[in-house]
């Protein structure tokens, strides 16, 4: 009987633990991170919910024993973060910065709508918010090999829209650095200075453009005029500031991680902003992960921002790794303490 109630007792310490361990990993941790990012309550201003580079794990490079507990794990991951960023920011709109999938740009025809199916079952969101879809180079291609036409026309016919939309005063263009294509401006878009009209032009790509100047980067400051710009690819939080004036950066700083203050940024007085966008995803080699949150108060001529820093992923598992050590030895040293005490 004794024997009995000393294993009963053990598995109960043991169940006890393991529950404990699951409950903070998979639930409390997101809450209390969720706990700690910045909030901003405005009745006119156009609130973004900005992700970048989820790049959901593939089946050719991701090809190994335990791969599937890899992909599912990592879609987890992303469904939970977002999923408490979009309860959260309540936001009116909701821009993915490319680089969608990790392999899109090489999977067949019926794998991509394979991973298409994953995308929306990961970033689920109700019909009223409006979605944009930006292609990454591992959408379409173009970083180690050029992007192919018909899988950048694949992409459009997956995610058709236009590369100009407006929402309220926010008009939002698309643009692509590795196409060398962007919109047409609308025509009526720069009939005053920006000063006196009521309209903010949001550049939306994923490869940088201030921060890596050219000839194409020079053509979208000139033909649409931004006063922001949302950027991705780096898988890091940055601020970039061009002086029109001077045609200079005047400001270049990258955001400490897990530092969650909004940042307010003037829009009329001469200066393009550029927000990079970190990595959602804790498989693309780096411990900081996010998604932007952004608030465009067009009548006031300001825009404030915030990174929503994600928990680590891999720190969860160490302690999964350790829970396990711990419960062997723990069970070891039970077992050799019932058969000689």
């Amino acid at each position: 009987m004794l024997r009995r109630n000393r294993l009963k007792n053990r598995a109960t310490v043991i169940g006890l633990i393991i529950v404990a361990t699951v409950i903070y990993n998979e639930f409390l941790i997101y809450d209390i991170q969720r706990l700690k990012w910045s909030l901003r309550e405005c009745s006119e201003c156009v609130k973004i919910l900005l992700v970048a580079d989820p790049q959901i794990l593939g089946e050719k490079n991701e090809n190994y024993f335990g791969s599937w507990i890899a992909q599912w794990d990592s879609d987890k991951y992303l469904k939970k973060t977002f999923s408490r960023a979009l309860a959260h920011s309540s936001p009116h709109v909701v821009a993915f910065l490319g680089d969608l999938m990790d392999e899109g740009h090489i999977a067949s025809a019926e794998t991509f709508k394979a991973y298409k199916t994953r995308l929306d079952s990961i970033f689920e969101m109700p019909d009223d918010i409006m979605k944009i879809y930006l292609p990454g180079d591992n959408d379409i291609g173009g970083e180690e090999d050029a992007v192919s036409t018909n899988i950048h026309n694949r992409f459009n016919f997956a995610y058709t829209q236009p590369d100009t939309l407006v929402y309220k005063t926010v008009t939002f263009f698309k643009v692509n650095r590795l196409t060398h294509t962007m919109p047409e401006a609308p025509k009526d878009a720069f009939l005053n200075d920006y000063a006196e009209r009521n309209t903010t032009n949001v550049v939306l790509s994923h490869m940088p453009l201030l921060f890596m100047p050219g000839t194409f980067a020079q053509n979208v400051l000139k033909e649409l005029s931004p006063q922001i710009i949302f950027t991705a690819h780096e898988h890091k939080a940055m601020h970039i500031s061009l002086d029109t004036a001077t045609d200079q950066l005047s400001e270049i700083w990258i955001l400490p991680p897990y530092e969650m203050p909004l940042y307010q940024l003037r829009m009329d007085v001469g200066d393009i902003h550029e927000v990079q966008i970190p990595t959602c995803s804790y498989r693309m080699g780096t411990p900081h992960t996010g998604y932007g949150l952004a608030y465009i108060d067009t009548q006031e001529k300001i825009v404030e921002f915030t990174i929503l820093w994600l928990p680590g992923r891999f720190p969860q598992l160490r302690i999964y790794m350790f829970v396990g050590i711990f419960i062997l030895a723990f069970s070891i040293c039970t077992q050799y303490l019932y058969l000689y005490f």
